[in-house]
């Protein structure tokens, strides 16, 4: 699956995350919260990080683009 690279690190919200895909980047993490968009860089509403916590749905939105 070609996914839409990140630019902001879903977890601290710092430019430039390691790895930059999406899917890399859940399997090298693992289970962490993703705090801030990883497209835009603003912080998630904490409700939204609690009914999706690794940001699933963010990416589903990013890439009907």
């Amino acid at each position: 699956m070609n996914q839409k690279l990140m630019k902001y690190d879903p977890v601290t919200g710092c430019k430039y995350p390691y790895p930059s895909e999406p899917s890399q980047y859940r399997k090298f993490h693992g289970l962490v919260a993703w705090m801030f968009n990883p497209y835009t860089g603003n912080k998630r509403n904490p409700l939204d990080i609690g009914s999706d916590v690794q940001g699933l749905a963010i990416l589903k939105k990013a890439q009907k683009k």
